[in-house]
C-alpha cells in the first residue's frame, strides 16, 4: 500500500495524527506499506517515536523495517534511529 502521507494529514499535522496513520500502516503491514512524505521539509521525531513504537513493541523491529518502506523524508536517519534503535550507525 502506497500512503501519501501529505494527501492524508494534510499541512498542518500533529502529533496525534500518528496514531491515524499508524492504524493504517497495522492494517496493512502483512502487504508493506511505503510511507511517501513528499512535501514536508522535516518531520518531528516524536510523530515518529509515536508512529512507530508502538509496531515495533507488537511485531519487533526488524519486522517493522522490511514491511515499512520511506520515500522523500528529509530526516531519515531520525527515523532509521527510531525504527532500527538509538546504536544504528549509518
Amino acid at each position: 500500500m502506497n500512503i501519501k502521507v501529505k494527501d492524508l494529514l494534510g499541512d498542518n499535522y500533529s502529533i496525534e495524527d500518528a496514531i491515524l496513520l499508524r492504524e493504517i500502516i497495522r492494517n496493512n503491514l502483512d502487504q508493506g506499506v511505503i510511507l511517501d512524505f513528499d512535501g514536508y521539509d522535516r518531520v518531528p521525531s516524536t510523530f515518529l517515536i509515536n508512529l512507530f513504537s508502538d509496531l515495533i513493541y507488537k511485531f519487533g523491529r526488524d519486522y517493522i523495517f522490511k514491511q515499512v518502506v520511506v520515500k522523500n523524508l528529509s530526516n531519515y536517519r531520525d527515523y532509521s534511529r527510531v525504527v532500527l534503535g538509538t546504536a544504528f550507525q549509518q
